[in-house]
């Protein structure tokens, strides 16, 4: 009996996948039919929206350039005297209530500008009010003219030194001492720096004021100023003080750095002086009465100067 061989056309046609059925493929159509028609019809309704919309913006910019045009046309004629400002048609802003606080977030936001500048000037105000009622006014005050780092970090002592032969001038029931530091030398009166201006506006100013009758100086500073002319003459106010010569009453001879703590001893020709009663910025009668409260303190002073050992051994 002979055996059946496949042919590679019957293994071929035996591998073949199953078709199909015709029904799943239609559908599978139908689907695909009907979402396209979906597509179409929702790309249809948009370009009928976005058309909608341009014809009624393009109507809207018409009615507007018609509104205008017809306004143009009324303010010529009322310009040329056709008609008169009643027959005007000019659409009318309609009236517009605001409650309480819109009113006032309005009103703060309209009136920010000069309302902080109002702010920034009372707090400014109130500081400068606050600090004259509650600063200490100085009976009075010393002017340190002579450069010396000691002025300037430990006028303190000087200030408790003078306390005692101190009034209360100002009658507030303390008696309190001050000084003005500026240290007067060539370099710091004539550099170009913002400091040297400075240095030269308070020299300026303390000597057309009352503030300090009572000048520390040296030989540095009265290049800046007209010591003979400004001064008073204390050999003649104080005959018998032996430190006393012309203007000047000379520190340097005395234990007065001792006194007031300096470890390091006073520049070269140091001396004390007393300014004039000269009108300036500030009347005469007010100099006048800033001098006399000067020389009681000087009288006090005078006393307390004796000479150092190294002066009496040079004498």
């Amino acid at each position: 009996m002979q055996e059946h061989k496949q042919t590679p056309s019957d293994e071929q046609s035996s591998k073949k996948t199953p078709s199909r059925p015709q029904g799943e493929i239609s559908v599978f159509h139908n689907a695909l039919e009907l979402e396209a028609e979906a597509r179409r019809k929702a790309e249809l309704a948009e370009r009928e929206r976005q058309k909608q919309e341009n014809e009624a913006a393009y109507q809207a910019r018409e009615e507007y350039a018609k509104e205008l045009a017809e306004e143009k046309v009324d303010l010529i004629r009322l310009k040329q005297g056709v008609i008169s400002e009643e027959e005007l048609n000019l659409p009318q802003e309609l009236e517009k209530h605001y409650t309480i606080w819109q009113k006032i977030g309005n009103w703060f936001y309209h009136s920010k500008w000069w309302l902080w500048g109002a702010i920034f000037c009372a707090l400014v105000g109130g500081f400068l009010i606050y600090d004259l009622v509650t600063r200490k006014n100085p009976d009075i005050r010393v002017l340190l003219l002579s450069e010396n780092p000691y002025f300037d970090q430990q006028s303190v002592s000087l200030e408790e030194w003078i306390k005692p032969v101190c009034e209360d001038f100002n009658g507030d029931g303390e008696i309190l001492v001050g000084t003005v530091y500026i240290p007067v030398t060539k370099e710091n009166m004539e550099s170009t720096s913002n400091i040297s201006a400075a240095y030269n506006s308070q020299l300026l100013v303390q000597f057309q004021s009352d503030t300090c009758m009572l000048v520390i100086l040296d030989e540095r500073a009265e290049a800046y100023l007209n010591p003979d002319e400004m001064f008073v003459n204390l050999e003649e106010l104080y005959p018998d003080c032996e430190f006393a010569d012309g203007i000047r009453l000379h520190l340097n001879e005395t234990d007065f750095a001792k006194q007031i703590g300096m470890t390091e001893p006073l520049h070269e020709g140091c001396y004390l002086a007393l300014r004039r009663p000269l009108e300036n910025m500030t009347s005469l009668k007010k100099m006048q009465k800033a001098y006399d409260k000067a020389k009681v303190v000087l009288d006090g002073i005078i006393p307390m100067l004796h000479r150092t050992q190294e002066a009496q051994s040079n004498g």
